[in-house]
């Protein structure tokens, strides 16, 4: 789905972060990896005290606060985001199968980023209360597993060879494509690799900036307690992330945007009448999913719930770096939402093709 709107551990900066991340984040992660909507909707709740466990060692008041807010979030994003949802599948479904402009992949992208913010901006204020709440043993032991996601994050974006880079991000666009349309023809294959081939690899500055945005959170945590203006602060960090780009930085991810939003508009007007019904009809079965999931409203709800099994439905959801993907692959095509680099940051194994 056209949502490009950026261990087991994914931390972030309170019940912001991990609430876009893995509310918004893993319902795309799950349509573009093709689960089943609705199973893996209702159980966000879980999946995301399941997932935030691995950052934060909560108490039981803090877990039950925490709990309260996530049950609350979704409630909101089911009534007021999923239907936009919807708008935005029917707006790709209708427009495939007639030649699509990279404006038109741009607007898409915006759409989201719009979205995404807005859930941010939702949750921001209730993050603080439970931040500041936390003891200064528990933030030791949040920036300790964000430094081991970090010698992560550095092995996998840094490590190997450009070359060696780029044939697996070309590897991984090919089958993205392919899960939404079929197989690719040579010319189209040919096509992704031209176009992929003018990305800028922008590894060490996202890793960089992770780090800066990292050590800015911590400071400011530093002062949970006593700082007035800490929610107002905590809402900006996350909403700016930019503040940490380094100079070039932004324009080269602009033009890595543009790489990008041309190449998917590209492919998608070259689809054969075949490829182009298997996009719609997989669009056509989010949209459905998105509608159920509107109309059953809150009867999902955490109260009247069971935890899901181990081995069952979590097992499909990968507990350390958990990023929704863009939509090319759920493998190597990430977009990097986590605490470390918020709100969006789109890369193809290292290679950041966007932002916000």
């Amino acid at each position: 789905m056209l949502h490009s709107t950026d261990s087991k551990r994914g931390s972030g900066a309170g019940q912001s972060s991990w609430v876009r991340l893995t509310l918004a984040g893993t319902l795309l992660a799950v349509l573009l990896s093709g689960c089943v909507v609705r199973v893996v909707y209702n159980q966000l709740d879980w999946l995301t005290l399941w997932y935030v466990d691995d950052y934060f060692e909560f108490n039981a008041t803090q877990k039950t606060q925490a709990r309260e807010l996530i049950a609350h979030t979704l409630a909101w994003h089911r009534s007021s985001q999923l239907p936009r949802y919807v708008t935005i599948s029917r707006t790709v479904h209708d427009r495939v199968g007639a030649p699509v402009s990279a404006a038109f992949i741009a607007g898409l992208y915006a759409d989201t980023v719009g979205l995404w913010d807005e859930l941010l901006r939702k949750v921001a204020t209730d993050a603080g209360g439970l931040l500041r709440s936390l003891s200064d043993s528990q933030v030791e032991v949040l920036f300790e597993r964000l430094a081991e996601d970090n010698l992560e994050f550095e092995e996998e974006y840094s490590g190997g060879t450009a070359a060696e880079r780029r044939a697996k991000q070309d590897k991984a666009i090919i089958k993205m494509f392919r899960r939404f349309t079929g197989r690719l023809s040579g010319a189209q294959e040919e096509l992704i690799r031209s176009r992929t081939a003018q990305l800028h690899d922008l590894s060490a500055e996202w890793l960089h900036r992770r780090a800066a945005w990292q050590a800015q959170f911590r400071v400011l945590l530093t002062g949970r307690k006593s700082d007035p203006q800490f929610v107002n602060r905590l809402a900006n960090l996350m909403l700016d992330p930019n503040q940490f780009d380094s100079p070039g930085y932004r324009e080269l991810v602009e033009d890595n945007q543009r790489q990008v939003f041309s190449l998917v508009a590209e492919v998608l007007s070259t689809l054969s009448p075949a490829q182009t019904d298997a996009f719609r009809k997989r669009l056509a079965g989010f949209m459905q999913d998105f509608d159920a999931l509107i109309r059953e409203g809150g009867a999902n709800s955490t109260a009247n719930k069971k935890a899901p099994e181990k081995g069952g439905l979590l097992s499909l959801v990968p507990r350390r770096g958990l990023e929704p993907p863009l939509p090319f692959d759920n493998q190597h095509l990430k977009l990097r939402i986590s605490w470390a680099s918020p709100p969006i940051l789109p890369q193809i194994n290292g290679l950041t093709i966007g932002g916000q």
